[in-house]
């Protein structure tokens, strides 16, 4: 059996410049249930997601945006 790597934790100031949105859209993404946004993990006063909840959010939409622009 393989051991997966640790997850590393990524700062919301990260995310924000990674994915090009704003503070707001994060928030908004957040809290959007059917978007499904990996949840904050928060340490203190700080937001952080997890590496591997983002991947596979990435994956997901990247996924999604191909399979709606398939011709039938």
């Amino acid at each position: 059996m393989q051991k997966q790597p640790p997850d590393e934790l990524v700062p919301d100031p990260v995310v924000w410049k990674e994915f090009g949105i704003t503070s707001m859209t994060l928030y908004r993404w957040t809290n959007d249930a059917n978007l499904k946004f990996p949840r904050p993990i928060k340490i203190r006063t700080k937001n952080f997601r997890s590496r591997r909840a983002l991947e596979e959010f990435k994956s997901r939409m990247l996924r999604s945006a191909i399979s709606s622009c398939e011709v039938a």
